[in-house]
């Protein structure tokens, strides 16, 4: 029982931690979208680009936000926004997967670029395969941008401009807890599903079944089914939600049923379950027969008093003394609640992005983790029965292995932080806490290889403080000492990537690792850093004190068979050559 506490407690905190993490990053991601200003109107008929070209000014109604929400509407919609040229490239995105029909034309002064979007048309026709909707804007563009909708499900247009940096690593940060939050539900429907095969118990089964019919539901929900599982199936696509909606609450009902055995307390409860279990397979036909629209009104209605039936439930069977009855209970209180925000956010009612894509995974995972361990107790209490008067003697066995065993995790975990912080030690300058020469020069065999195996980028960039040797005559080498702590902090801040590097080499000497790179990138990335340095002094004892810096850049070469010494001769030769043609600059070679 205790390690099954432990090992859902676990997954727990990673589940809860990656979503604290998609968060955070979502909230900078917002901070890091290009301001735009929205206008849009709606028409009950299907209107042209020509017949919005005849529209007046009047018509269009400005948007407050760049989250656009108009609930379940037959209305199709038109967005309008103007493009600004740009040095870059950007991507637009449109962060809802559920939309039947989306047609974007950018007018240009010589031509219209036109693009046919909908989770109605084939996946690999999108120009950017991602689970939702994203254009290219190449830079040097502008011109006027116009979106039609027509959807069946709810009408939602969240909108944001990026660029290509930005957005990518966007779309990482979000797979990341997409990943843990499926991991979680893999996990635990193989888990239980052995549980099946070995104790033979119904309710394991289902259970195994819930959970993967819930995931193909949050799959649908995000369109990360079309994109990776289904990608040629419009229909699956189409009746994808409804389907596994109506599959979830069936499986639901049978499981609680038969780990619950209502019909040894009340038999009225238990009849509910079968009458639940009867509207399930209602709305499935209805999901596999009906339109997407009839369908999913009825998903909806009937999901929130599903889950607060089950809620009642589990309260009465708590009321009644069971001991997993509490852990049910507030199990799909968890779940009701992400359920009611997730469908209020679809009519309209909650205008909040988060809300939809987490309060669902976040409950569900929750709930998910929770009636497992429902589960756990369930069985365990069942074996308890059976054999209690050998399980004394097992129980005061397993109590002094496992406080052993804690106390030998207590010495391997001080031992390992002990390593830990020795390692931590070798590899970092004791001045600015960057690595070292030493890590710098490990990391960058490690990413050599990487990329030569790979045949991804890889750039170096080596950089110097200007006239540093003046700062420490001028003004003692403890000014310096801050200058370059300063410095220090300004490097980690603009290396984003967690996969960057940035050590000090030496002395008024920096580098920086930067993998999966091209050279243009480390070349903006190099300018935008030089320019930030020489814009913004640094505060020291003795005041503020600018400097300038001079960068060095070179590309790997694998095909010419070039080494890490020579990709390090190269940039650190593309230094001197900065240095000597003036300072302040950024040479590649």
């Amino acid at each position: 029982m205790s390690r099954w506490i432990y090992s859902l407690a676990a997954l727990l905190a990673v589940f809860l931690i990656g979503l604290w993490y998609t968060a955070n990053a979502q909230v900078s991601g917002s901070a890091s979208q290009e301001p735009i200003s929205l206008s849009y109107l709606s028409s009950d008929e299907p209107l042209s680009l020509s017949d919005i070209y005849e529209k007046s000014r009047a018509d269009w109604q400005p948007l407050a936000s760049n989250r656009a929400s108009f609930g379940y509407t037959d209305d199709q919609y038109w967005l309008r926004v103007q493009i600004e040229r740009k040095s870059y490239d950007r991507i637009l995105h449109i962060g809802y997967p559920l939309l039947d029909e989306l047609n974007i034309y950018w007018v240009q002064s010589d031509n219209v670029k036109t693009y046919a979007l909908g989770d109605h048309k084939p996946y690999y026709e999108r120009p950017i395969l991602t689970s939702e909707f994203s254009v290219p804007l190449p830079a040097g563009e502008s011109g006027t941008l116009y979106m039609s909708a027509l959807t069946e499900s709810s009408m939602r247009l969240p909108i944001s401009i990026r660029s290509e940096t930005q957005f990518f690593d966007a779309q990482m940060q979000k797979r990341l807890a997409e990943g843990i939050y499926f991991g979680v539900l893999l996990c635990m429907a193989v888990y239980n599903l052995f549980g099946f095969v070995a104790s033979r118990e119904p309710e394991f089964g289902l259970y195994s079944l819930y959970t993967l019919f819930f995931g193909g539901l949050m799959l649908s929900l995000d369109g990360l089914g079309f994109r990776y599982l289904w990608p040629e199936s419009l229909f699956l696509q189409d009746k994808g939600i409804p389907i596994f909606g109506s599959l979830t609450f069936l499986t639901a009902a049978l499981f609680a049923y038969q780990l619950l055995r209502l019909k040894q307390y009340r038999t009225t409860l238990a009849r509910g379950l079968f009458i639940m279990a009867g509207l399930s397979i209602f709305t499935l036909l209805l999901g596999i027969f009906a339109s997407y629209k009839v369908s999913i009104h009825v998903l909806l209605i009937f999901a929130a008093p599903g889950c607060l039936y089950l809620l009642i439930v589990g309260a009465y069977l708590w009321r009644k003394g069971l001991v997993y009855a509490k852990m049910f209970t507030i199990a799909w209180g968890t779940l009701l609640v992400s359920v009611i925000a997730n469908s209020l956010g679809y009519l309209g009612v909650i205008d909040s992005m988060f809300i939809q894509r987490h309060a669902i995974m976040l409950g569900s995972g929750i709930e998910i983790l929770l009636l497992s361990w429902v589960l756990a107790v369930r069985y365990s209490e069942q074996r308890r029965e059976k054999l209690e008067a050998q399980q004394r003697y097992n129980e005061e066995l397993e109590d002094n292995v496992a406080e052993r065993t804690f106390e030998l995790q207590i010495a391997l975990r001080e031992l390992q932080d002990v390593n830990s912080e020795l390692e931590k030690k070798n590899s970092e300058d004791s001045l600015t806490g960057l690595y070292n020469r030493r890590y710098f020069s490990q990391q960058l065999e490690k990413e050599y290889r990487r990329a030569y195996r790979s045949k991804v980028g890889l750039c170096l960039l080596m950089i110097d403080i200007d006239h540093f040797k003046k700062i420490n005559d001028n003004y003692g080498h403890f000014i310096g000492d801050q200058i370059l702590k300063g410095l220090a902090q300004r490097l980690k801040q603009s290396a984003k990537r967690p996969a960057d590097v940035v050590c000090r080499y030496g002395g008024e000497e920096f580098a920086i690792i930067l993998p999966d790179t091209t050279r243009q990138h480390a070349e903006i990335f190099a300018t935008q850093l030089v320019e930030t340095i020489r814009d913004n002094p640094f505060p020291t004892d003795s005041g503020e004190r600018s400097i300038t810096i001079s960068v060095g850049i070179a590309e790997l070469n694998s095909l010419a068979g070039q080494s890490t010494e020579s990709l390090f001769k190269t940039a650190d030769e593309a230094l001197y050559r900065a240095k000597r043609d003036g300072r302040d600059k950024v040479v590649t070679i």
